[in-house]
């Protein structure tokens, strides 16, 4: 009876030690995450969370640890720190695994959402404190690079921010706004220089964090354009009224982008679709009137080229004056807009002249000279 009262003793203390010894992978991958800090160095910050991811794996691993909110809050911690490990790591010049750094996205906020959505709630603030001072850091940087005109960098930085507050499964809201306004600035100040490949770049970077943005879709629409790449333009304008079939912009940047690409026709049926969506867009019918004008001065000066014996000239002349024509009812819409606008009342003598309508000619004319 002896001999067996200590056999079971003895497999007592085994199961007992046996549970010890997987609760203390918790504590000391916990103990390693109190040592960890990014700013200590790479080598030392990379070695100590490594070694806390040996211990969490084994917590996470096991039966008795793996679902419990301490082994979860750590959990989360330590694949968040693999993952700033990672980005020491590429500033060394070294290329990060990015679907590794996706697993270990992955894990992380699995972890901390198992924490926040715990009833007892008795980590929550642990996980907060931890990812809310990354993402303090990331938009006080933000808004010191705003302050020093160093707009590329506080888009990332403020980008930064948006992104760790996803980790507890929340949208920074203030770091949004931050990032899309530092980064129209960048974009539209790149693509104007026509650093081109610097532009889609910066944008790859916004429309990953905020996919599906009409302003991150216009920009790629702009820098095709700018490219002279209008098959790649027309996909993402086809993408982008797939969101938004009435955004009249969209027409009005594509109908423009291809008056610079002299592809008439195609600019002529965009701006005429923006104006069917807001008969009042005085930007469209600018840009349209000024299309038919160019147009119908490039037609007069091919007919001017030819032989007059030549029956294309009349055929040309005949096309020159029903562009002028169509040219009205936007040059209309421009009178009233710019009222004193000279230039505008001589396109519209013009027009009415080519029109046939000698009174309103002799009318537009003659206020055109006054």
């Amino acid at each position: 009876m002896k001999m067996r009262t200590n056999t079971l003793f003895i497999l007592v203390l085994m199961v007992s030690g046996f549970g010890l010894s997987q609760k203390k992978n918790v504590t000391d991958a916990a103990m390693l995450m109190k040592k960890y800090s990014p700013m200590a160095g790479a080598e030392k910050a990379k070695e100590t969370v490594t070694k806390a991811k040996s211990f969490i794996d084994l917590a996470a691993a096991n039966e008795e640890t793996k679902n419990g909110m301490k082994m979860h809050l750590y959990r989360g911690m330590v694949y968040y720190a693999l993952i700033e490990v990672a980005q020491f790591d590429a500033m060394s010049g070294n290329t990060p695994d990015e679907l590794l750094l996706e697993e270990y996205q992955t894990i992380s906020m699995e972890s901390f959402a198992k924490v926040l959505n715990d009833p007892k709630r008795k980590y929550t603030q642990d996980a907060e404190r931890f990812i809310d001072s990354r993402v303090d850091q990331y938009f006080n940087m933000g808004l010191g690079m705003y302050n020093q005109k160093n707009f590329e960098m506080a888009f990332m930085s403020f980008a930064g921010a948006y992104q760790v507050k996803l980790f507890l499964g929340q949208e920074y809201e203030d770091a949004k706004v931050n990032a899309m306004a530092t980064y129209r600035y960048v974009a539209d100040s790149l693509i104007r220089v026509e650093e081109l490949t610097k532009a889609e770049e910066l944008t790859d970077v916004a429309n990953e964090l905020f996919p599906k943005d009409m302003t991150v879709l216009t920009n790629y629409i702009n820098i095709a354009l700018k490219g002279g790449d209008t098959e790649k333009s027309e996909i993402y304008i086809k993408e982008a009224l797939e969101i938004d079939p009435n955004n009249k912009q969209l027409y009005y940047i594509l109908g423009t982008s291809f008056i610079e690409l002299k592809e008439n026709e195609k600019a002529e049926t965009n701006l005429l679709k923006a104006i069917e969506i807001d008969p009042e867009y005085v930007n469209a019918h600018s840009n349209l009137a000024a299309l038919y004008m160019d147009w119908s001065i490039a037609l007069g000066d091919e007919a001017r080229d030819l032989d007059y014996r030549d029956p294309r000239v009349n055929e040309l002349e005949d096309k020159k004056k029903v562009l002028l024509t169509k040219a009205i009812p936007s040059l209309e819409k421009m009178i009233v807009a710019f009222p004193d606008n000279k230039s505008v009342m001589k396109n519209l003598a013009m027009a009415y002249r080519a029109s046939g309508n000698e009174e309103k000619f002799n009318e537009w004319y003659q206020k055109s000279k006054n």
